[in-house]
């Protein structure tokens, strides 16, 4: 088995199940390596001090033959937006910093409840949203593959801990981009799910609903089948969010590719890519093809700059007259027709995450969400997998995007590019792997 922090978050679940590894073992091995690269990555703003007489609960609970939940025994981490009962917040912000909720944000409780073990919260902008990860109280999270570069944001703190083996699954939220490109950036694999699916109750302004149809909340791990796990965690109504339905989560191992067809592109016109990511577009493809997937290239019209301009219109929304709102809800709902009319002919679409890999700290990009902020506004589920790297050993990722309620494919998909890709990333993690403390495999 690989060192426990650079294993899956799957793989840590069967040696717990199996008896191999104890949970007590798992978490101090995460605590270990989260001291240890968090001096260099600066992505935690607090530790919970209680995980791991959890994690000897746990243990004690699986020795006695109790029921043990889909996660037990895995710790996790999450953005330091969602409330978490008896551990403080830090956001930038008087009213809240150092706020300790009184009880959990609803994905929290759903994780706990199924055995996994809160271990940390993690960086963001000062209101929880922004394109990169650096506040006053916190600082400024690095990318752990070059520490002058961005992790991107807004989850970028999940993104940078989990890249460098400081935690096996993470919760973010992703309003236009803001956890699919700072898992681009990072090199981890993330989802955001489908409008509607997952509850935003006790996420720091982010409420859900109609005032909040894009953000939704979404996990990062090191492997798509982590997704799927904290997918099935996470979804469903809690009563509290009001757009929330219940769907039931299908099953990627049940696909057969040889049914899927696919539309890719490698780029928009009014946003080039670098050739890196083109490159992995187009090498994208072509594995999936392999794999037996029906490809086509076809890019749909005005797929960037019709977002650009809702998104502008969306942030300009609060104070405007009623005329103007009712304007930018009827374009925003032409958009979507448009998208619905181009993805009718296909089970999911393949083009790039971001245009390109991860930029030096403090770079001003107004381009950097245009590849996600399209499928923000349709709601449609779409998840990042990295592929490779570029000329400067940065990760290179892509976006694979399906019809609501499809995750199952959108991870089907990015399964068969890890496998296609599988050891993309072992000269960059060789740097990052832990020594672990003693006694830990």
């Amino acid at each position: 088995m690989e060192s426990i922090c650079f294993s899956s978050a799957t793989q840590l679940i069967q040696a717990i199940q199996a008896r191999e590894l104890s949970a007590r073992e798992v978490v101090a091995a995460f605590q270990a390596q989260l001291e240890a690269v968090n001096a260099r990555v600066n992505a935690v703003t607090v530790v919970a001090e209680d995980a791991l007489e959890q994690a000897r609960l746990a243990d004690e609970r699986q020795a006695q033959g109790e029921a043990t939940g889909l996660l037990h025994g895995l710790p996790f981490t999450v953005k330091d937006t969602f409330e978490t009962s008896g551990v403080q917040s830090q956001l930038e912000f008087r009213l809240r910093k150092k706020l300790v909720a009184r009880k959990d944000a609803t994905v929290v409780d759903r994780m706990k409840q199924a055995g996994a073990i809160l271990l940390a919260k993690t960086n963001c902008p000062p209101s929880g949203s922004g394109a990169d990860t650096e506040n006053a109280i916190t600082g400024q999270t690095c990318n752990p593959h070059n520490a002058s570069r961005s992790p991107g944001g807004s989850s970028g703190g999940e993104a940078a801990l989990v890249a460098a083996g400081g935690s096996p699954l993470g919760l973010g939220s992703d309003t236009g981009g803001g956890l699919r490109v700072p898992a681009a950036f990072c090199g981890v694999t993330a989802l955001k799910p489908t409008q509607g699916r997952v509850p935003n109750s006790g996420v720091y302004n982010q409420p859900g609903g109609l005032t909040d149809q894009r953000t939704q909340i979404g996990p990062v791990a090191r492997r798509a089948e982590d997704l799927l796990l904290a997918l099935r965690t996470i979804s469903g109504p809690d009563y509290l969010d009001a757009g929330v339905v219940a769907k039931p989560v299908y099953d990627p191992g049940q696909l057969p590719l040889r049914d899927l067809t696919v539309a890719s592109f490698a780029y928009d016109p009014a946003s080039l890519v670098t050739s890196a990511v083109a490159n992995a577009v187009g090498a994208s493809g072509q594995a999936l093809a392999r794999a037996g997937v029906q490809v086509v290239e076809n890019r749909p019209l005005d797929l960037v700059g019709g977002a650009r301009d809702l998104d502008q219109g969306w942030r300009r929304m609060a104070g405007t007259r009623g005329q103007d709102v009712v304007e930018l809800l009827h374009a925003w709902d032409q958009f979507r027709t448009n998208l619905l009319q181009y993805i009718r002919y296909y089970d999911a679409i393949l083009c790039p995450a971001v245009h390109h890999t991860a930029p030096a700290i403090g770079a001003r990009d107004n381009q950097r969400f245009d590849y996600t902020v399209p499928f923000s506004l349709t709601g449609y589920p779409a998840a990042v997998v990295p592929v490779g790297v570029d000329e400067e050993g940065l990760p290179v990722a892509v976006q694979i995007v399906s019809h609501p309620w499809r995750e199952d494919i959108v991870l089907a998909l990015a399964g068969t590019l890890e496998e296609a890709f599988e050891g993309w990333e072992d000269d960059l993690d060789s740097g990052m792997k832990p020594q672990g403390p003693p006694g830990v495999k």
